[in-house]
């Protein structure tokens, strides 16, 4: 289970695993929205929660093999190293 910011769900998705996401507030309820159309997870309120949903969670192939398939896509993305020292090639004025 992740409260829902961005960073925790980026983490729990570059390491494909599928992810119960509670939105809450703030960018939580855009995160939820996301992990629950890709397939890489649900969302739920805390009232939602029910042992029949964290078997879901755990024993969902559906859900674990789209997880799999995000990290897969984080992996093959450039670094933001990389994106930077292109940004800054193309930024640059041309004589």
């Amino acid at each position: 289970m992740v409260p829902g910011g961005s960073s925790t769900v980026l983490g729990a998705l570059d390491a494909g695993i599928p992810q119960l996401v509670l939105p809450d507030g703030s960018d939580r309820f855009i995160a939820a929205a996301a992990v629950h159309q890709r397939g890489a997870g649900l969302s739920a309120t805390v009232e939602e929660i029910t042992p029949a949903l964290l078997h879901r969670l755990l024993t969902d192939d559906a859900l674990t093999r789209a997880a799999r398939e995000v990290s897969t896509e984080i992996a093959a993305m450039p670094s933001p190293t990389a994106v930077a020292e292109y940004l800054t090639t193309v930024a640059r004025p041309t004589p």
